[in-house]
């Protein structure tokens, strides 16, 4: 079914997983200020829509997933005009309720490795490639590629992505835990949806509080995490779907969610 649909923006919801896909193949995916926005409202709808379980963000083609923004869009005075209110392509700046999957087609660069890098799990093609490519154009990757890329590999290779805007391969990238899956380019939305459907079959509210916890205990303390996911544990064992879990497991017969 057909979700959403403009001239740079694909998207469709079956089963439960919504697929955005970037359409903008002529232009390598990259993102001019419309498609950008046109994601945030779309990011924006799946939030709160229940029939959305699971999201995949991929990129038209076999040759890029994004290649970050359409320098094109770029204002006279240097001004950006593709980031929203939740950063650029909807989603650099969001923390969302729902499991997001990168599936990688082709070279992730500047934003577009900021937007994959987003996304909770990354499943690339063989071919696919990284980068944080904005210091070879004068720019920074300031939408979260600076943050998140010091966060999740070693100190060193980030500085060596950082300085150089050096590029890696999809095998380097998965030796260094930056994403999660190498999988063939005919298989990639393959696996993509069948990743999702797996999450699908969790339940809302608890996924929904794992990657709350997982992200907010981050910044914590180790007492202070601890005490805050106790919290919600007596929270949601009292949600209509915490107490028909157990039941189901105990009476052996399939769950019925509520999603609350």
């Amino acid at each position: 079914m057909i979700y959403f649909e403009n001239e740079g923006l694909i998207c469709e919801l079956n089963d439960g997983i919504l697929l955005l896909k970037i359409n903008r193949e002529s232009k390598a995916n990259a993102l001019n200020g419309v498609t950008s926005y046109a994601m945030e409202e779309v990011l924006n709808k799946a939030e709160n829509d229940k029939d959305v379980r699971v999201i995949i963000i991929t990129g038209a083609g076999s040759k890029a997933f994004c290649a970050g923004e359409d320098l094109s869009e770029l204002s006279s005075s240097g001004e950006c005009a593709t980031v929203t209110p939740h950063g650029f392509g909807g989603i650099t700046n969001r923390l969302s309720k729902k499991p997001i999957i990168a599936a990688v087609n082709g070279f992730a660069v500047g934003g577009g490795m900021e937007i994959a890098m987003s996304c909770d799990l990354i499943v690339a093609a063989e071919h696919a490639k990284f980068g944080l490519t904005e210091v070879k154009v004068g720019l920074i990757a300031s939408t979260g590629g600076l943050v998140r890329l010091a966060r999740d590999i070693p100190t060193k290779l980030a500085m060596d992505m950082m300085l150089t805007g050096r590029v890696i391969k999809a095998d380097e990238a998965l030796k260094h835990n930056l994403i999660n899956k190498v999988v063939s380019s005919e298989n990639l939305l393959d696996e993509a949806y069948e990743l999702a459907r797996t999450i699908c079959k969790n339940v809302p509210l608890s996924l929904e509080f794992s990657k709350m916890i997982f992200h907010r205990a981050k910044q914590m303390s180790l007492e202070d995490a601890t005490a805050y996911c106790d919290i919600a544990y007596r929270f949601i064992e009292k949600t209509a779907d915490g107490i028909e879990g157990p039941k189901a497991f105990m009476e052996k017969r399939e769950a019925k969610w509520q999603g609350k």
